[in-house]
Order: C-alpha cells, then structure tokens, then sequence
C-alpha cells in the first residue's frame, strides 16, 4: 500500500516537474521572441546628400547641349557648301587659252578652238546676243554693234571665215598663223574697249 502511495506521489511530482518545465520553456520562448521583436538601437542620422550634378546643372547641360549640336550642324552645313566660282574676267581667259592653242600644231580641230575663243570673247567683251553663234550670226552682229565698230567687225568677220575655210581645208593647206592672229585681233578688241572706257 505505502508502496502504490509512492508511485503516486513520484508520478504527481513528474507532472509537476514536466509543468514547470514546460512553463519555463514557454516564457524563455516568450523572452526570446520578445527580444527578436524589440527594435534595436538606432544609429546616429547620416548627413544629408548633396545635390548631384544633374540635379544642380541638369537643365544648364540640356541647353548647351542642344546649342552645342546646333553649332556643330551648322559647322558641317557650311563647310560642306560649294565655294562660290569667281568669274575670270573674260580678257584673261582669252589671252590665256589663246597662247596655250598658239603653242600647238595647228589643225583642223586647233583652229576651230581658235574661232570659238575669239567668238566668245567678241560677244562678251562687247555684249552681243547670248548663246553660240555661226561665224555669218556673228559678223552681222558685230557688224551692227556700235561698240565694236566697223573696221574692227569687218576684221573680225574675214579671219572667222578663214578659219572656216581651214577646218575643212586638206591638213597640208592649213596656215600656220591663226593663233597668233586671233591674238592680234584680241589685242585690237581691247584697245577699242579701252576707247570705249575712255569716251564713257
């Protein structure tokens, strides 16, 4: 009997046991939790950050940047625009394609080089009607201009004609002096053009 009363009091002091265990494990958990839970200690504020350069200056960089590939267009459009043809006054390119065809042998072709110098130079020099002209169209305006003049135009007029004539001469007929003919009736061209300047 005694020994069934022992058996009960050491069962009731297990469970007793096993409830405070159980009770100190539940508020260590407790505990533990709490702490997990607890915000820890904050640290001191960091300094505020200052502006970064695109918050100063963005507005600054967006302007000079499109002022910048405005200029730089620009730059491009105007190097890459044809440079303007200065005109060669029409006296210095005569005299200079005539003493250029002066030096080659004279044929066919050379003397119809020599007629088509002459002739442009006569209708610029002395403002006669644009555009090419046969050698009978430009002695009857030569022969009508007032600038020109008769003895010149009359001149003029014959040398075109052998020129003419020698282009379809045979290569042994052909005269050996129309460059330097043509250069003799520029010279006189603008001596009359120098008359002209002078009456003006």
């Amino acid at each position: 009997m005694k020994r069934g009363m022992m058996n009960d009091e050491g069962k009731r002091m297990k469970s007793r046991l096993s409830w405070a265990a159980l009770c100190f494990a539940l508020s260590s958990n407790s505990m533990l939790a709490q702490s997990t839970n607890d915000i820890p200690p904050l640290r001191p504020a960091l300094a505020e950050m200052p502006p970064t350069v695109w918050d100063q200056y963005g507005v600054l960089i967006v302007v000079l940047s499109i002022l910048g590939v405005g200029l730089l267009g620009t730059a491009i459009w105007w190097l890459l625009q044809p440079k303007p043809h200065v005109p060669v006054p029409i006296e210095i390119q005569t005299r200079h394609e005539l003493e250029q065809l002066r030096k080659q042998t004279e044929d066919g072709k050379t003397i119809s080089q020599v007629s088509q110098v002459l002739k442009r130079y006569i209708a610029v020099a002395f403002e006669l009607p644009s555009g090419e002209m046969t050698t009978a169209e430009l002695s009857r305006a030569a022969a009508g201009s007032q600038k020109v003049g008769n003895g010149l135009a009359a001149r003029i007029g014959d040398f075109l004609r052998q020129c003419d004539e020698q282009k379809f001469s045979p290569a042994g007929e052909a005269q050996s002096s129309a460059g330097a003919r043509a250069l003799e009736l520029f010279q006189a061209g603008e001596a009359r053009r120098a008359e002209l300047r002078q009456v003006a």
